[in-house]
């Protein structure tokens, strides 16, 4: 099932906004401004996301080959399907993991890489080793699949006391940047330790 491609396109394009009102594209030669100019008109041009790229097959080879030797389960086809379309992001706080760095070539800093996140939370959370695969998380949750029925599920990231199930982990990772490009219906002021807004998932 494909991501909401709407979601997608207002992620590119808010990445590239971002980055046309920084201070590293302003320190930019007036050169390299036209050439990173150019390279996201061409994207475009060729039905891409700028700067929200999918996973390269190969890099996805490499991480499926790991992920048995360094997790001990297989990398599920859904995730595979989810990097294939968005290689990962963060904004506003909320992140996907994408492809470590170490499977891509020039292994450039694509952000939270979803071997080694789930090293480290199995690291620091024994009880969640092969019991979840985790795929992204904020400030309040750990978005996860449920190795044990394939369901995808948001922790509280306190407590790993799961808060809310998904139908698909492609409603959850539509989840992700609903929140991560503000869409909520109201504000909230909620704490980690509290319980989990009414308004913060959407509803089938």
């Amino acid at each position: 099932m494909p991501l909401n491609l709407d979601y997608l396109q207002e992620l590119s394009d808010l990445f590239v906004s971002d980055v046309r009102k920084s201070a590293y594209y302003a320190n930019l030669s007036e050169t390299e401004r036209r050439e990173f100019d150019v390279q996201v008109e061409q994207e475009e041009m060729r039905g891409l996301r700028p700067l929200l790229p999918g996973a390269e097959e190969e890099a996805l080879e490499r991480l499926s080959e790991a992920m048995p030797k360094e997790l001990g389960i297989p990398l599920p086809h859904s995730v595979a399907e989810i990097l294939r379309q968005v290689d990962g992001f963060v904004e506003n706080g909320v992140s996907l993991y994408g492809v470590d760095a170490e499977f891509r070539d020039g292994q450039f800093d694509s952000g939270p890489g979803l071997l080694a996140e789930n090293l480290a939370t199995w690291s620091g959370h024994v009880e969640t080793a092969q019991k979840y695969l985790f795929v992204g998380d904020s400030d309040l949750w750990l978005f996860a699949i449920d190795l044990s029925d394939g369901r995808s599920l948001a922790l509280d990231r306190s407590r790993l006391i799961p808060q809310h199930w998904f139908s698909t982990l492609e409603e959850m990772v539509d989840d992700m940047m609903r929140q991560a490009l503000g869409y909520l219906d109201e504000e909230t002021d909620q704490s980690a330790s509290g319980p989990p807004p009414e308004d913060l998932f959407s509803r089938n």
